[in-house]
């Protein structure tokens, strides 16, 4: 079971670094930027995106497209509050939906819902995407990223400590009733980082290990530490590895059959 109180107090405690220590979120959305881009006819004026968190996602946006009414949701209330105040002279009007998005009420008629790297932390993702699909209006897109298996294999690996990530096929069986898949592909991204302190150091400051609390005592540290550098290491450092899919989907407005 995921804790959501836990993975907001994770994110929460990366207020402060997340912004200069994402730089695979930051990857992701400027390539679903570059997605939405692509995609014909969206109609930009009631835009909701789930999990905002600093709003690099919503910088990139409202930078290229005009938006009337930005709809913004992150279980970290703050972040919401945050994010509109970044965004706020470039749209019309902002609306924060804080809190866990499967339990809050969406508006309606949305010509486009936006996610980066959010998804993995929903209990019930086929229940959320069929909320999306009842308040996208017709051919409304949902566009989003979600970390997939692979993602952090080599701390998995390790610890046995992994999220329930979906693959590609789960989340076409998820979304191909309700929805037209225009774009499914899957990216892989490795970092790499000097020693294990600097791993788990970006793992603290990015807000992304909320699966569970760590206290390393220090003979299990150095365990860790030994496996680690033994199974993983390579000349450019010790590496972390991300796996995104990404997905371009047009609300279907009849099922088939």
């Amino acid at each position: 079971m995921l804790n959501k109180q836990l993975i907001a107090e994770s994110f929460r405690a990366s207020a402060d670094t997340y912004d200069e220590h994402a730089t695979v979120q930051k990857e992701i959305s400027r390539q679903l930027i570059s997605l939405l881009q692509g995609c014909d006819r969206i109609d930009y004026s009631r835009v909701l995106e789930i999990g905002c968190c600093t709003g690099i996602l919503t910088n990139l946006l409202v930078g290229k497209q005009k938006i009337e009414t930005m709809y913004l949701n992150d279980i970290v209330p703050e972040f919401c509050t945050v994010t509109g105040e970044r965004v706020a002279q470039w749209v019309d009007r902002v609306e924060t939906l804080p809190g866990d998005i499967e339990k809050c009420g969406l508006p309606g008629n949305l010509g486009l819902v936006l996610s980066s790297a959010t998804f993995q932390w929903i209990a019930d993702l086929p229940a959320l995407f069929n909320k999306i699909h009842r308040a996208l209006q017709a051919e409304g897109y949902l566009i989003f990223s979600i970390f997939g298996p692979g993602t952090m294999e080599e701390i998995s690996t390790l610890t046995g400590r992994s999220l329930p990530y979906k693959n590609r096929e789960q989340l076409l069986a998820m979304l191909q009733d309700n929805f037209d898949i225009d774009i499914l592909q899957e990216e892989s991204r490795r970092i790499y980082f000097p020693n294990v302190r600097a791993v788990l150091r970006h793992i603290r400051q990015t807000g992304v290990g909320g699966i569970r609390r760590t206290k390393w005592l220090p003979g299990r540290f150095k365990e860790f530490e030994q496996q680690y550098h033994s199974r993983f290491a390579t000349e450019m450092g010790l590496p972390v590895t991300y796996v995104s899919t990404f997905v371009v989907a047009k609300k279907r407005t009849h099922r088939n059959g």
